[in-house]
């Protein structure tokens, strides 16, 4: 990818997961050169741009979108930012890397895809939730193992999870990749106060949060969080289930190299193997290299890992969350997403 042209790079916003993990990787990509920052505050505008060394910093985020030394706008603001922030990026003909969501809301969502769609020059990428451990790297096995119709024909899917926060969006991001798009969903949630447990004076609240969703192509998912069960009893994977066979994804594996198993509808679990193409980015801390793949997309056309989300599918993933919101105030119905 080396090569004399710059991609010239303005940040809105660099909070915590910019500053561990954004900013030192776009920073190490000879391509790029990182032009002006503009965060919250001005002590922490100037803490950024010193420590990534940033030709200068801005006052206003408005600045640096109407800059015309700047190719690339890094979004990196909280959600509740991202509508005007990336619309005004596309407006002033910048380039869009950001931060997820897309928006806060559906509606916010279609007017970014709207000017994506208005402008197909704009090189647009939303950064996946999942970059650097839970599934990411496992991503390209698993589609080469659907594509070789290891198992036959898929039936369904399990996606179980035990985080304090639900970001249930985040797996359905992965599933729609694997599996394909989500056209109704089903939502139930019982939750339980824990006696003499409190955070913040409150009590604490556990419970089991459950979403089936019917896929285009008649496949059945399950997603289960489940914020009850003993630590030590917990186990995050994904399950996908063929005519011929099974496919479990482990999140957290003992060893890296055995995170995916597989086996016929009678045999035993076995490991797959990594792909000797696929050793170095499995054995990588920094997991799926984003950043240089969305530098490098823009510098030769070299399409990205599927895991960095163009606007439409990053705005699926925003319908399917809205989605199940509104099944559960309809008393657990199944509700109909929106097709672009």
């Amino acid at each position: 990818m080396s090569g004399k042209r710059k991609v010239r790079i303005g940040v809105v916003g660099a909070g915590g997961h910019s500053m561990r993990r954004v900013l030192p990787e776009l920073s190490n990509i000879p391509e790029v050169d990182l032009v002006s920052v503009a965060n919250r505050t001005l002590e922490s505008t100037d803490k950024t741009a010193k420590s990534f060394n940033f030709s200068r910093s801005d006052t206003n985020w408005e600045d640096i979108v109407n800059a015309d030394d700047i190719d690339v706008i890094f979004n990196g603001t909280q959600a509740p930012e991202h509508h005007k922030v990336i619309l005004e990026s596309i407006k002033n003909k910048k380039h869009v890397f950001t931060m997820n969501p897309l928006a806060m809301t559906s509606e916010e969502g279609r007017d970014i895809l709207r000017a994506t769609e208005e402008n197909p020059e704009i090189k647009f990428k939303q950064y996946p939730s999942f970059a650097q451990n839970t599934y990411a790297r496992e991503d390209a096995v698993i589609l080469s193992l659907l594509k070789e119709n290891s198992i036959g024909r898929i039936l369904g899917a399990s996606v179980y999870w035990y985080t304090p926060y639900l970001a249930l969006a985040s797996y359905q991001e992965i599933i729609k990749r694997w599996l394909g798009d989500h056209i109704s969903v089903l939502a139930h949630r019982k939750q339980f106060e824990i006696g003499g447990e409190t955070v913040h004076g409150k009590p604490v609240r556990r419970g089991i949060t459950t979403a089936l969703a019917t896929l285009s192509n008649d496949i059945l998912v399950n997603y289960t969080h489940n914020t009850t069960i003993a630590e030590s009893a917990r186990n995050s994977r994904i399950e996908i289930y063929g005519e011929e066979g099974s496919i479990i994804v482990h999140a957290n594996p003992r060893k890296a190299a055995e995170s995916i198993f597989i086996s016929s509808t009678k045999g035993e679990l076995k490991p797959v193997g990594i792909p000797k193409d696929l050793v170095d980015s499995w054995e990588d801390p920094r997991g799926i290299l984003v950043e240089e793949q969305y530098i490098e997309w823009l510098l030769t056309g070299k399409e990205t890992s599927p895991i960095l989300l163009n606007a439409s599918d990053a705005l699926k993933s925003i319908d399917f969350a809205e989605g199940f919101v509104k099944s559960l105030k309809q008393g657990n119905a199944w509700v109909d997403l929106p097709r672009q």
